[in-house]
């Protein structure tokens, strides 16, 4: 098990790009009517008013609602369900600071390229590309008939160089929309080996309601991933790993359970451990066992 301890992302490390947006740019001289939608800083938001001029977005809450983050912003707000979204290809440039890897979460794409290079300009120091279009078949039959829109949603880039200077491209493509809940980028961290007997699934938020009649009527909502499991650790490295486990109480990262590529989607969740505890098992030999809870 490990996970990516992640850099804090600031609205001055985006250097560029190609995202678009639904929603003019606000300006202090115009007037907006009610219901009109401005991207202000890196969020969208609405008048609630007509005859609104010259009241800043953020500053004047009787005035404007937040909606969310603007598009371009949307894969570094830490929400895997509030994607950036584009036509056929995405680019974004932006600084990383030191990381040894990245991750993508919520993508559909066909291909995902990142490249890293020292500096703006700099020499290139990684770059590497991920398929996450179409998926493992087991036989000729799967081969021919599988859906090829089947796609795996994360993709994680390891083994980066950690310079100070870093800057990231990132590109993806795809033959459609493209679309990208979340970019996370930082430094591994490694609690142990996990066990066989984990466990993974998802907390629906769809509503389901059967009226008088027997009748189910059904409005699909988000999910979120969740995932139990154990992870061996020597007992020497028991205080480093309850100091990590510490530090990360109420933070969100992606945790990584496994590098098998058959088990990667059920195996990686970015969100929060909801708990967890050590069992001593032997002088040498210690067992965690971690609950993990997925954002939407």
């Amino acid at each position: 098990m490990k996970l990516i301890r992640p850099n804090a992302m600031t609205p001055a490390m985006l250097t560029s790009s190609t995202a678009t947006e639904a929603h003019a740019t606000y300006s202090a001289g115009t007037t907006y009517a009610a219901g009109v939608r401005v991207v202000y800083a890196t969020s969208i938001y609405q008048s609630l008013q007509a005859a609104n001029l010259n009241k800043q977005p953020d500053t004047n809450p009787t005035w404007w609602t937040r909606i969310g983050p603007s598009n371009k912003w949307a894969m570094f707000d830490d929400q895997v369900g509030t994607p950036t979204t584009a036509s056929a290809s995405l680019t974004a440039v932006f600084s990383t600071g030191i990381m040894d890897s990245l991750a993508v979460v919520g993508i559909d794409a066909e291909m995902v390229t990142l490249t890293v290079r020292d500096g703006p300009g700099g020499t290139i120091v990684y770059q590497r590309s991920a398929s996450v279009t179409g998926s493992e078949v087991a036989d000729w039959s799967e081969y021919f008939f599988t859906d090829p829109t089947v796609r795996r949603t994360i993709a994680v880039f390891y083994d980066i160089p950690p310079f100070a200077s870093s800057v990231a491209t990132l590109e993806i493509t795809s033959g459609g929309t493209v679309s990208l809940g979340m970019v996370t980028f930082g430094r591994i961290a490694v609690l142990g080996d996990s066990q066989f007997g984990a466990q993974a699934g998802i907390t629906d938020y769809s509503r389901k309601e059967t009226d008088e009649f027997g009748t189910t009527t059904f409005v699909k909502r988000a999910f979120a991933k969740r995932m139990t499991g154990s992870v061996q650790v020597q007992s020497l490295q028991i205080n480093r790993v309850q100091r990590v486990l510490y530090d990360l109480r109420a933070t969100p990262v992606l945790w990584i359970a496994t590098d098998v590529p058959e088990f990667s989607e059920p195996m990686t969740v970015y969100g929060f451990y909801r708990d967890f505890y050590c069992a001593i098992n032997a002088p040498t030999v210690s067992t965690y066992q971690l609950e993990i809870e997925g954002l939407i």
